[in-house]
């Protein structure tokens, strides 16, 4: 009956988009059913109320073909569980202040690019001008809202999305800087014990993905709290460029009275029906929701 919900709702959630849009976002019946299969019975706590997230997905770059098993998985995600509600938008005005506050956090799903202007800049200069001053404003809506004790979540190319607004990198916590690994990865899982990396069960795993690295000056466990890496003894490591040779994979940081989560897992499809990715991106999304109670506290990390 839950599932059931779940996918009335992701059909309404498409009726939010312009009629030349909804046919982009369409998910194939028997992906529908591995979303469903792999959705978890549980929920890692309790919600404290009725809990809102707004699922962002426009892309002022490349966009990934991953984005409507995202939109869909996600959104039953939240209803299926009961932790959240979504709502799915491409629409950047949704970032205005009035309307962001009916939201307690906003998922970035692959997004990528400069979000808050036109993907093409007008020429002309006073129409230029508003677009920028938009931007700031939107930009400035943003921040005040992880600020204020909302919280921001991202997957993939989350960190593909505005590399140069430090505010930005300092919240989603890495600036995408290559992804030298397309293949089967093993990945390291920091303190097995935290409410996020429970589900792994104090285990290592392996999983094919596309995965990132991020620029120097980001992704640090000085300023967040990692919690997954490329496995640091893997020989395929030597592709990378980071000369602290730490590719974090998932991470969580407080950000004023807000939190963030990050996991750059999600590129490919399968990503968003595999139970044990889910299970993590749940507890991440509980955590940034303010439900779930976990140490955000920088540690080293080897």
């Amino acid at each position: 009956m839950r599932i059931l919900f779940s996918l009335i709702v992701g059909c309404f959630v498409c009726t939010l988009l312009a009629p030349s849009a909804r046919g982009q976002f369409e998910v194939k019946d028997d992906i529908i059913k591995k979303i469903a299969a792999a959705l978890p019975d549980s929920l890692p706590a309790k919600p404290k109320g009725m809990r809102k997230v707004l699922i962002f997905t426009k892309t002022n770059g490349f966009r990934h073909g991953s984005i409507p098993v995202a939109i869909k998985s996600l959104t039953m995600l939240g209803e299926s569980t009961g932790a959240y509600t979504a709502v799915h938008s491409e629409d950047d005005s949704v970032f205005e202040s009035k309307s962001l506050a009916e939201f307690d956090a906003v998922f970035m799903v692959n997004t990528t690019g400069s979000l808050f202007l036109p993907r093409k800049m007008p020429a002309d200069p006073d129409e230029r001008r508003k677009a920028l001053t938009r931007e700031a404003r939107l930009k400035a809506s943003l921040v005040e809202f992880v600020n204020s004790g909302k919280g921001l979540a991202g997957t993939h190319s989350a960190t593909d999305t505005y590399k140069n607004w430090k505010e930005y990198n300092d919240m989603m916590g890495g600036a995408f800087d290559g992804h030298p690994w397309h293949m089967e990865v093993p990945v390291r899982v920091l303190d097995a014990g935290h409410p996020l990396n429970k589900v792994f069960g104090g285990k290592g795993f392996t999983i094919a993905d596309e995965i990132y690295q991020f620029r120097a000056d980001t992704a640090s466990p000085k300023e967040r709290r990692i919690l997954l890496t490329l496995a640091p003894e893997w020989k395929e490591l030597s592709r990378g460029k980071r000369a602290d040779e730490l590719y974090a994979i998932s991470w969580i940081r407080k950000y004023g009275k807000g939190r963030t989560f990050y996991c750059s897992l999600g590129h490919r499809n399968e990503i968003y029906y595999n139970p044990v990715v889910l299970e993590h991106y749940l507890s991440g999304f509980q955590f940034v929701l303010g439900d779930l109670d976990a140490d955000a506290e920088p540690i080293p990390v080897k």
